[in-house]
């Protein structure tokens, strides 16, 4: 198994202005998904600390790649009749 690479820390995030996380499905056939806050983690943790604790809720396999969510309280743009 390789060996993921390590992320940011909360604190870095939030730094740069970023209080959300875009949270994808480990399994690429899924890729599922969503949306959240960061605001519940301490500013010492790494978002890829965060990754083997999620779980999907629609395929249900563990792990995630989380990543920074740049666009975070964004109004969605409509795109392709969404």
């Amino acid at each position: 198994m390789t060996a993921r690479p390590r992320k940011i820390t909360f604190a870095e995030m939030r730094e740069s202005g970023v209080r959300g996380l875009q949270i994808y499905c480990a399994d690429y056939h899924c890729s599922h998904s969503i949306a959240i806050s960061a605001d519940r983690w301490p500013d010492d943790m790494r978002l890829s600390d965060l990754e083997p604790r999620f779980t999907c809720q629609a395929c249900g396999k563990s792990g995630a790649d989380v990543r920074p969510d740049f666009n975070w309280k964004k109004l969605p743009v409509a795109a392709m009749g969404c």
